[in-house]
């Protein structure tokens, strides 16, 4: 479905990041003209969209090998943006390096720290290798490819690499385990109103409680009390204060619904604060392309 004929999006790093790919896949089939907004940190996407320089924000919230992406969950804490959709992208690393690079040649390799972590074991045969962290994984392409050096290389997506001249020199997919997917939020300064029908409808929350209680049974109680469907429960500190713990909740019903209310009741009673992150229909769960 076509929304609108110009929007821009503001998503991490340069072209060729992971990011800009999703960015790019979301935005294909639903408006006539994108404006690309590139940004060097995860605050300065949700400040762009906050004061509407840009529609729409893209922003990873987990990897399936990594698990959640701290900064961003700390940022969700404290927008007033909503979570209007969400679309998965295959994650498949590899080394890229320019045409004249050999494997016995490379001693650097530029990368973000997510994929090092996620190819870590692929790593550890290459000890000797230095890394140079970048704030994304397209800056350590682009900076590979400016460079044009025989030992240096960049971890990152094959299909990235193409936008710099860069190939794979290796097997495509080094991560650490076969399946690597990467989950991005999609971020709006107002809400995407949601008919509640039989169309997959997911409510995404989230909640502080204090690290000393034992409240994650008493919600998994709550839940199972009302049978609500719930397709996501994790638990994780606050970056800034280890005291709390703040637990993101997917559900697979409507705010408005009778049950759903009736649960944010129950939940805000033994939380420290309650936040609803957004409502929106599931139009884009998973890209295999």
């Amino acid at each position: 479905m076509i929304y609108k004929s110009i929007v821009h999006i503001a998503f991490l790093g340069p072209k060729g990041s992971y990011s800009h790919i999703a960015a790019m896949q979301y935005a294909n089939c639903r408006f006539d003209q994108v404006i690309e907004c590139s940004c060097q940190r995860f605050n300065d996407i949700f400040t762009l969209v906050e004061c509407r320089h840009a529609e729409y924000g893209v922003v990873p919230i987990e990897n399936s090998n990594s698990g959640l992406i701290n900064e961003v969950c700390d940022l969700l804490l404290h927008t007033r943006l909503l979570l209007v959709d969400e679309i998965t992208i295959p994650i498949n690393h590899c080394i890229l390096v320019n045409n004249k690079t050999d494997i016995n040649q490379i001693q650097i390799i530029y990368s973000h720290p997510q994929p090092v972590q996620q190819c870590s074991k692929f790593l550890k045969y290459f000890s000797a290798w230095k890394i140079v962290f970048c704030e994304s994984s397209a800056a350590a392409m682009e900076t590979v490819a400016k460079l044009n050096q025989s030992n240096l290389a960049a971890l990152g997506s094959m299909q990235g690499g193409a936008f710099y001249g860069l190939h794979s020199l290796l097997a495509y997919n080094l991560s650490n385990y076969q399946k690597n997917t990467t989950r991005f939020i999609i971020l709006k300064n107002k809400n995407i109103e949601v008919i509640n029908n039989s169309i997959a409808i997911k409510t995404t929350i989230i909640i502080s409680i204090n690290q000393k209680s034992e409240k994650l049974c008493e919600i998994l109680k709550i839940l199972q009390f009302y049978s609500i469907k719930t397709t996501y429960l994790k638990p994780r500190f606050l970056s800034y204060n280890r005291s709390n713990n703040i637990i993101i909740i997917e559900i697979m019903a409507h705010i408005n619904d009778i049950y759903t209310q009736q649960v944010l009741i129950e939940l805000r009673k033994i939380s420290s604060s309650l936040k609803i992150l957004g409502c929106y229909q599931c139009t884009s769960t998973t890209n295999k392309n």
